[in-house]
């Protein structure tokens, strides 16, 4: 019973040496950290007007084997959303984020966009693609309840793939997603955002991070579309604002609301005197006679 006792404590206890000792408020050293060296260089490249290797083999939920740009047939725009199925944090939190603003953009998921969740990691199976649609499905159609919204088209507009490394990695490199596996924790290091494609697997826009604006989300997706969706207000505010990369978010562009400004000013003004040349002078204007009697002379 002893013995138990000790093999339990000895399990529960925290290995010596698998973190780097650090003494109270000192800072840990990232060259002796080997979480902060995982990560050291991983970034999100913007690589706009990158398409997709439309040929590389995936895996999707239900197990077939496509390419793909198999996944691109609807000729919708496409949220790109690179995690892995076991990450225990950072990958949640962005599909957390992911899922609010899907719910709450005003575009219908498989009607106006689609999403393809892909997992950098070659050891997940179609079966984890299921479990994971499952459970990030419901999760959307709640959020929708919340927000009032409809996502009646979640199951066929949202696809969970899987596949080889070599594929994996080149769908995950054309789109500037770096990660890299940590033999330390087991775990894959990478950046959180996620990534607009057009119709034709272009990159349009890069948005990082793990919240994302629901207004900022939707003109991501007309823009990709070349305004097959959305409004004719959304166009117009693709045609004075501009996309902000640091703020994540779209922003007025001065030069493009001047320009605007000159032209409806000048169509203002067109218009108003072509309606003062076509009206003429009113029929109840009174008319300047002479007066005979003034004109004439004093004799």
């Amino acid at each position: 019973m002893l013995s138990v006792s000790c093999l339990l404590l000895l399990v529960c206890s925290p290995l010596q040496g698998q973190f780097p000792p650090v003494a109270p408020g000192e800072i840990v050293n990232p060259e002796l950290d080997p979480v902060l060296r995982s990560i050291e260089g991983l970034t999100i490249h913007d690589r706009l007007g990158q398409r997709l290797p439309v040929e590389r083999a995936i895996r999707t939920e239900s197990g077939e084997r496509v390419s793909i740009g198999d996944l691109f047939a609807s000729k919708r725009p496409v949220i790109f959303n690179p995690v892995y199925f076991s990450c225990p944090m950072l990958c949640n939190l962005v599909v957390e984020g992911l899922i609010d603003s899907v719910a709450t953009c005003g575009l219908k998921i498989g009607e106006d966009f689609d999403v393809i969740t892909l997992s950098i990691d070659p050891r997940d199976s179609a079966a984890d693609a299921r479990n994971r649609e499952n459970l990030l499905v419901e999760a959307l159609e709640d959020a929708a309840v919340l927000a009032e919204s409809d996502v009646s088209g979640a199951r066929e507009g949202w696809r969970f793939i899987t596949g080889q490394e070599a594929d994996l990695k080149a769908i995950a490199d054309a789109v500037g997603f770096e990660y890299r596996w940590n033999d330390f924790n087991k775990e894959y290091a990478h950046g959180a955002g996620i990534f607009i494609l057009s119709p034709d697997a272009v990159l349009t826009r890069t948005i990082k991070g793990i919240s994302y604006e629901p207004q900022t989300l939707r003109l991501a997706l007309v823009e990709a579309s070349a305004g097959k969706v959305g409004s004719w207000f959304d166009d117009i505010v693709l045609t004075c604002f501009v996309y902000d990369p640091t703020k994540a978010q779209y922003g007025p562009a001065a030069l493009k609301l001047m320009r605007l400004g000159g032209i409806v000013g000048m169509v203002v003004l067109g218009g108003f005197l072509f309606l003062l040349w076509r009206k003429g002078p009113r029929s109840g204007d009174p008319l300047i006679m002479a007066d005979p009697q003034r004109e004439q002379l004093p004799s």
